[in-house]
């Protein structure tokens, strides 16, 4: 009777081997998603969530600050599956989102899975041919409970599905966001105590971003949490909409009671004053800053609409036009 062979051993590595620990965060939107993570944006139904989840795609695919504060040092194409809303629905928020932004829907790379039926853990293999077919930088998941038959509360369900997951963001550095309802106000004042299901979607999250609504003013509260950097204080958002006669333009501002940004301030006089467009290299100069830093300031004042691009490089400056806080004009953000 053979004996049976003995069991390999696990591949090890010296731990300083194993990474540099002095090398920096790669974000995909700075301070609010990393490269290659996985996480869930998460709140109670009507509280623009999906809405949210366009902002942040439209922000990736046009290298455009997300909330006029998130800026995006590593842009790249989007997928989305949209498996709750009309396709129409989504086409005009995809293009009102481009248009605040002096953009065209069809110049920014967005694909949306048209398939219907995409069934989670069982398509994760054709959902990994699909990421590597679009080298995606960030793929969205809307709503997670459309995507999956699976007993929610049991984590041994959701685990086979969370860790598929998971494994494709890492192998891939496609980040990976769920969109996924809350179900009761948070626990102990953890915002991921509130997402419906088993513990492990709480758990699952790189970064876990949550809405709530603030009021009938249409603001939002953004909760982020981070697993391997500081976690700010909620900022506050809001969805402003504008019918421009030749379409809609939607934008989210955020509002995170920071004091005024000097670089900023100096920026926007320096564009006001000049009686013609200024070009990024000329105010970089007279600046004395580098130029990533620059186009980051300059991408937060497009999105306020402080400042806009006249012609390649040049800046002109705008005035701020009020606008409705909802797509349906009734005072309230729209659904999703």
């Amino acid at each position: 009777m053979s004996m049976p062979e003995p069991a390999a051993p696990y591949r090890t590595l010296p731990a300083a081997q194993v990474g540099d620990p002095t090398a920096p965060l790669r974000w995909l939107l700075a301070d609010l998603f990393l490269v290659g993570a996985a996480g869930i944006l998460g709140g109670a139904p009507k509280t623009g969530k999906s809405f949210f989840a366009l902002e942040l795609a439209v922000a990736v695919a046009s290298a455009t600050a997300a909330a006029g504060r998130f800026a995006v040092p590593t842009p790249g194409p989007v997928l989305l599956c949209a498996a709750e809303d009309p396709p129409a629905v989504v086409v005009q928020r995809l293009a009102a989102l481009a248009a605040a932004r002096d953009q065209t829907l069809p110049a920014l790379p967005i694909e949306v899975i048209v398939e219907a039926g995409v069934r989670l853990p069982d398509g994760l293999e054709r959902l990994a041919a699909t990421v590597a077919q679009v080298s995606p930088r960030l793929l969205i998941l809307d709503p997670l409970i459309r995507l999956h038959r699976a007993d929610e509360n049991s984590a041994a369900d959701m685990a086979v599905i969370l860790d598929g997951l998971r494994t494709l963001a890492r192998a891939s550095e496609c980040a990976i966001l769920l969109v996924h309802h809350t179900r009761k106000a948070p626990a102990g004042g953890v915002a991921g105590h509130g997402l419906r299901g088993s513990s492990d979607l709480h758990a699952f999250g790189d970064t876990n971003l949550y809405l709530r609504r603030l009021g009938p003013d249409a603001a939002l509260e953004l909760r982020i949490e981070h697993r391997a950097a500081p976690c700010p204080p909620p900022l506050r958002l809001q969805l402003r909409v504008e019918d421009t006669g030749a379409g809609s333009t939607a934008r989210f501002v955020c509002d995170d009671g920071l004091p005024p940004d000097p670089l900023g301030e100096r920026a926007l006089a320096l564009v006001r004053r000049a009686p013609a467009a200024v070009a990024t290299d000329t105010l970089r100069t007279t600046l004395g800053v580098r130029k990533q830093t620059l186009l980051a300031v300059l991408q937060r004042l497009a999105a306020d609409r402080l400042i806009r691009r006249a012609g390649r490089d040049g800046w002109v400056a705008v005035r701020p036009v009020p606008v409705p806080d909802s797509m349906d004009g009734n005072g309230n953000a729209p659904p999703g």
